[in-house]
């Protein structure tokens, strides 16, 4: 009987082990990645340093300067800070909000959902850490 009680703690203990693994988004919080959002067919290229996060797309001539805020681990909100380069003369509101959550994580990539404060639904993409 101890032995069969003892089993079922043991296979309990490793699938509460197993559901409550976090997916490992520290290593992600600052860096530089490759964005590819294929739904746009842009690539990005974003610095993720300190509390602010600037993208810069050779595609749409552009570099913004965005706000972090995380939420916890792995879910965070971008804020437009200022806008630095804009060749294309793209709209960019001043109220814009992002938010994002990693999903799921693979070496030196995740995959993120997307959402915005101007758009329904959400998409999804890949990130790479480039360093």
């Amino acid at each position: 009987m101890l032995r069969k009680t003892t089993i079922f703690l043991l296979l309990n203990l490793s699938s509460v082990a197993a559901i409550s693994q976090p997916t490992d988004c520290f290593k992600f919080k600052e860096g530089k990645f490759r964005i590819a959002d294929t739904r746009a067919g842009v690539i990005t290229i974003a610095e993720r340093r300190g509390g602010y996060q600037t993208e810069s797309s050779e595609a749409l001539k552009a570099v913004v300067r965005f706000k972090i805020t995380w939420q916890d681990n792995c879910s965070y909100t971008l804020k437009i800070d200022k806008v630095l380069r804009n060749e294309n003369k793209i709209d960019f509101p001043s109220n814009l909000e992002v938010h994002l959550k990693i999903v799921s994580t693979a070496g030196k990539s995740y995959t993120q959902q997307t959402s915005s404060s101007l758009t329904n639904g959400t998409y999804t993409v890949e990130v790479t850490k480039m360093d």
